[in-house]
């Protein structure tokens, strides 16, 4: 990767916010005709750090830590929860986050109570999150927030100021691109 712009080469998901994640998923299944939203209710990649649990303070450091976590702006999350759901329109992922508890200001504070769900974010699927989070670091940026949920590896940087909204990188192992085909087919399905 040579600059920012190589983060953005394979964009397969738009991502909204919402006060009602099941107003919004009715939303896009009645009002945009989608097909039926996959929901998850209270995900969380918080944890508590308890050093006669996790291992002591190697577990403070994010490059140690295995499993699913978040860092939001540099300090491991002890509380992170939110609703989801996801459903596509062809290749392309829609994603609504409902924020719910501990560190998700980042979602908080794009919300607008008048509508069914805010742009918040465009995601890009890149093949080595390592090189794509050297690419941040090199344009002297830091991710607004980072981890591991699951089987993907992900990063928002904030582009709030310059473009309006956050970009979000994502590289998936093959359960979590399977998960997306799965979406995909569901969505090209529909006649």
């Amino acid at each position: 990767m040579k600059s920012l712009s190589d983060l953005m080469r394979n964009c397969m998901q738009l991502g909204y916010v919402t006060e009602d994640i099941d107003a919004a998923a009715t939303f896009l299944e009645t009002k945009l005709g989608t097909v039926e939203c996959r929901k998850s209710y209270r995900s969380s990649l918080g944890r508590t750090l308890d050093p006669g649990v996790h291992g002591g303070p190697s577990d403070t450091d994010p490059d140690t830590l295995e499993g699913s976590f978040v860092v939001v702006d540099g300090v491991i999350a002890e509380e992170w929860v939110i609703d989801v759901a996801l459903v596509n329109a062809g290749a392309t992922n829609i994603e609504i986050i409902r924020p719910v508890g501990g560190s998700v200001d980042l979602y908080r504070g794009r919300l607008r109570n008048d509508t069914p769900a805010t742009f918040h974010h465009a995601g890009f699927r890149v093949d080595d999150f390592e090189e794509a989070s050297a690419m941040v670091a090199r344009s002297g940026r830091a991710w607004a927030q980072y981890g591991v949920s699951g089987g993907i590896r992900f990063g928002y940087l904030d582009l709030t100021a310059e473009l309006g909204h956050f970009i979000e990188v994502m590289e998936l192992d093959e359960a979590s691109a399977n998960m997306f085909a799965k979406l995909e087919t569901a969505s090209n399905s529909v006649n």
